[in-house]
């Protein structure tokens, strides 16, 4: 089964925002894998589109929600 992106997407930054804003790329891959069925490209791909479109950033190892991620998430 192929990965739906937009749900995929969006779950992802649910999933950060539940979390605290934040987490380990390994934790974020694993619920990826989990919920989304996006294997290691796929989650590459994922959170490339989403550090490109400013709505999360990557630093140390870890993933965090932006401002820009949140409202995205505030606008439904």
């Amino acid at each position: 089964m192929a990965t739906d992106i937009p749900t995929a997407r969006r779950g992802l930054l649910a999933f950060l925002a539940k979390q605290g804003g934040s987490l380990p790329m390994r934790e974020l891959h694993t619920h990826s894998l989990l919920f989304y069925q996006a294997g290691h490209q796929a989650f590459s791909q994922l959170m490339e589109g989403l550090v490109a479109d400013g709505l999360v950033v990557f630093d140390d190892g870890t993933f965090s929600l932006t401002d820009a991620g949140r409202q995205t998430l505030a606008d439904g």
